[in-house]
């Protein structure tokens, strides 16, 4: 459905071969779209940790998605 926008992206630290990355996803906004009925507004934020539980990545994105039919 087009492509997301970014913000707020942080590297909080290095990524090296041979890591393992976990990631998780925090919804932290739902919206209808004003312009686009049929179409909602998910804000999330997106962390990835290393082996050892260190949040490497961080990022917010935007995502504009389909809604169910009412």
């Amino acid at each position: 459905m087009g492509s997301p926008g970014i913000d707020e992206l942080r590297w909080l630290a290095p990524v090296r071969p041979g890591d393992t990355l976990h990631s998780e996803i925090e919804v932290l906004e739902v919206r209808p779209s004003n312009s686009k009925p049929d179409r909602g507004i998910a804000r999330l934020k997106y962390h990835a940790a290393n082996q050892r539980g260190e949040v490497v990545l961080s990022f917010i994105v935007n995502h504009l998605l389909r809604r169910r039919p009412a």
